[in-house]
């Protein structure tokens, strides 16, 4: 499982902006929902490495949060009771992860609480997601930097058929839906998707590897499922 634990930046001199993201990670699919746990926190339990992606790029695209993803088991209450009374390793894995992301650029940190310690370091749970936490590092600033007027492009591109309906649906020339694409660099962005996916799959698979006695690396082909074959739009 993975927990997801996402603080709010500069919370003593900001507005509450809790409320407004719940309502953002509404879509997000969710073994026990988000919610607010203490004060400018929020927290959910999902169950897909897309999922969690998926809510780390919304909290990312507000720009005022600090991401941490915590994978491990938890407690068989957990997905019954919410994650406020949740408990189990990936909640301490999360609470490690979120204080890291502070002091990361792009304030995304990855941490497994219990890594069975294979022989192999490249497939360990440690290394799974210290790599996926790179990869993160590289695609963060991508959506950190990206401006609105670039975002109201993606937007619009998004929901249309073609660029050229995009277009006309925000009164601008088609050539310049191209060029805030480019300078968006939402290409990069999704490329990375995947990678991100599988990452995270392989670190929980790590994690696990103790008890399951499935190599790491199948699990994670097995799970890391990209946006196409999840039907999903990527957003």
């Amino acid at each position: 499982m993975f927990v997801v634990t996402i603080d709010q930046r500069r919370s003593r001199s900001s507005a509450d902006r809790v409320p407004a993201l719940l309502d953002a990670l509404g879509g997000v699919p969710v073994a026990a929902a988000f919610e607010r746990t203490a004060g400018d926190e929020v927290q959910g339990l999902l169950d897909d490495p897309a999922a969690v992606r998926a809510a780390l790029l919304v909290a990312l695209r507000d720009g005022e949060w600090h991401c941490g993803v915590g994978v491990g088991d938890v407690d068989d209450e957990s997905v019954a009771s919410g994650t406020r009374a949740g408990r189990g390793a990936a909640y301490i894995a999360a609470r490690s992860a979120v204080d890291a992301a502070k002091g990361l650029p792009g304030s995304v940190a990855i941490r497994v609480a219990d890594d069975p310690g294979s022989q192999d370091e490249r497939t360990s749970a440690t290394a799974w997601a210290a790599d996926c936490e790179a990869v993160w590092a590289l695609v963060a600033p991508l959506v950190l930097g990206r401006t609105e007027a670039q975002w109201r492009v993606v937007d619009a591109v998004d929901r249309s058929p073609t660029q050229v309906a995009a277009a006309e649906e925000l009164g601008i020339a088609p050539a310049s839906v191209t060029g805030a694409l480019r300078l968006s660099r939402i290409r990069e962005e999704r490329a990375a998707y995947p990678a991100l996916d599988r990452l995270l799959a392989g670190a929980h698979a790590a994690a696990l590897a103790d008890r399951s006695g499935e190599h790491p690396a199948a699990a994670a082909r097995g799970t890391g499922r990209t946006d196409r074959e999840r039907g999903e739009s990527g957003r």
